[in-house]
């Protein structure tokens, strides 16, 4: 069962759990574990190697005594029952099944034992011959001469595997994590893999993977304050899967016990508990690596209106590696990549940004070629033209080009090569060689000898520019700006529950 903390303004310490109210009447819960996505539909094996320098314990997740395995490895597999037969049923004494087992194992016969209410012994099947109604069987093996294990699970039962001293981290698939795993039979013989441990332990795995651990300490505390706020937001996210976030980046990206730093857990136990909130519930906290000088509101990438999720501009300059970015793609590269999202165009004689947001990143791409034109749009044109951010300008083409800007909002490309330019001097022709653009903010060289079908991305940042910018966040805490003051910035009108 989970234990949870209860936040509101006034701390009472009742056993295990810390009550908090918060302004008003609401109340949230911040719960005391959290369960991890590791392997799960797609991802899902039917075998696993495990690693535990204390042993193992294994069971039913109702029972965490069902049985201690002296074994440091593990294959854990899902077998059919008709592999099997029994050799002894309806023992009710472990020890007693364990001694019966032994005895067969001195006779060179391997056996396993089965616990399913009460115990049993089984041996492999010969024949294969169906013994019983249809279930699938999850096998648990050790290295030793010790029975191995046989558990009857599905979804609604599944089993457990911990370390035997219940806090040294065990190895998955060559990857450590605290807590316990949690094993349930999927579709086919695939088996779902759950790591449930404390929320902050899960913090411990997640903030070094998301920042750097030698940045700013309170850079650090930033992100753990935003990464805990983000994992109790999306708890209810996979609920239908049997666990409350995934461990790739579409949640946040969990490294478990392997990516821990001192640092990080620091940044994770000095903000122990707090969580960013607006409106007297915790936010959605979206971060993203870097903003090009502009965060972007969530209604223009998620499609969600958050009235703490508004463009503010990044308060220090951050010259962070993607602060200015080029990219040269062919009209074959943009064909290739977009279409997936896009019916086939023809040869590419146009690319045009035909709408932005209110933040200035692009919202509709225009492809256009000879035989149709086609549309790109949103998260879309970052993800599918493999670019770092949709906070780009394109030149590009038919020899290089500047962009203007319509009196309707659309920008398009304006090529260079072959036109006059009116100056003091008077009447200019560009052919060939470079031409240099100036602007109030920007001063660059267009080079004119290019491909004919080259097209050139100039961005800024990295990601989709909704909350807070990590590399924002690390120039303000190099400028003086503590945790929470870096959080109220990224996060518009929002409270920091303490």
């Amino acid at each position: 069962m989970r234990k949870y903390f209860l936040l509101c303004l006034t701390i009472f310490i009742i056993g295990i759990s810390i009550l908090i109210p918060i302004k008003g009447q609401a109340m949230y819960l911040i719960p005391d574990k959290i369960r991890v996505g590791l392997y799960y539909d797609s991802s899902a094996r039917s075998s696993y190697q495990l690693y535990s320098g204390s042993g193992f314990r294994v069971g039913f997740t109702t029972d965490l005594s069902v049985i201690s395995l002296s074994d440091k490895l593990l294959e854990v597999y899902s077998a059919n029952s008709t592999d099997f037969v029994p050799k002894k049923n309806n023992i009710r004494d472990k020890n007693i099944a364990m001694e019966y087992a032994s005895q067969l194992a001195q006779m060179g016969i391997e056996s396993y034992l089965l616990f399913d209410d009460d115990w049993s012994v089984w041996t492999r099947s010969s024949n294969k011959t169906t013994i019983s109604s249809d279930f699938d069987l999850v096998v648990v093996k050790g290295d030793s001469q010790n029975p191995g294990l046989i558990f009857p699970i599905t979804m609604d039962k599944p089993i457990f595997l911990a370390s035997n001293n219940m806090t040294s981290p065990i190895t998955i698939e060559g990857r450590q994590y605290r807590g316990i795993l949690e094993m349930a039979l999927i579709s086919g013989k695939s088996i779902q893999v759950v790591n449930e441990l404390g929320l902050d332990e899960y913090l411990y795995g997640v903030v070094p993977g998301e920042m750097p651990p030698s940045w700013h300490m309170e850079a650090l505390k930033a992100q753990a304050v935003a990464a805990r706020t983000y994992a109790v937001a999306n708890l209810s996210k996979w609920k239908n899967y049997g666990f409350d976030v995934d461990a790739s980046p579409s949640d946040q990206l969990y490294g478990g016990y392997d990516v821990e730093d001192a640092r990080t857990n620091q940044a994770v136990d000095e903000t122990k508990g707090q969580i960013i909130i607006y409106d007297e519930n915790p936010i959605t906290a979206f971060y993203h690596a870097d903003s090009g000088g502009r965060t972007e509101a969530c209604r223009d990438v998620f499609g969600l209106d958050l009235p703490y999720l508004q463009p503010v501009d990044d308060i220090v300059d951050v010259n962070s590696p993607y602060s200015n970015w080029e990219i040269h793609l062919s009209s074959d590269d943009i064909s290739e990549r977009a279409k997936a999202v896009m019916q086939s165009v023809g040869e590419i004689n146009e690319v045009s940004i035909i709408e932005n947001t209110s933040a200035g990143r692009v919202k509709k791409l225009l492809v256009k070629g000879k035989s149709g034109e086609a549309i790109i749009e949103n998260s879309n044109i970052r993800s599918v033209l493999q670019l770092k951010s949709n906070f780009f300008n394109i030149s590009g083409g038919s020899k290089l080009d500047v962009v203007s800007i319509t009196g309707d909002g659309i920008k398009k490309n304006v090529k260079l090569n072959g036109k006059n330019i009116i100056a003091q001097e008077g009447l200019s022709h560009i052919s060939t060689g470079y031409a240099s653009i100036a602007g109030a903010n920007l001063f660059r060289n267009i080079n004119l000898n290019t491909t004919d079908n080259t097209y050139i991305f100039y961005g800024h940042g990295y990601g989709h520019g909704v909350g807070m910018s990590q590399w924002g966040a690390k120039a303000m805490a190099e400028n003086g700006y503590n945790y929470t003051e870096i959080l109220s910035h990224y996060y518009t009108d929002v409270e920091i529950a303490l």
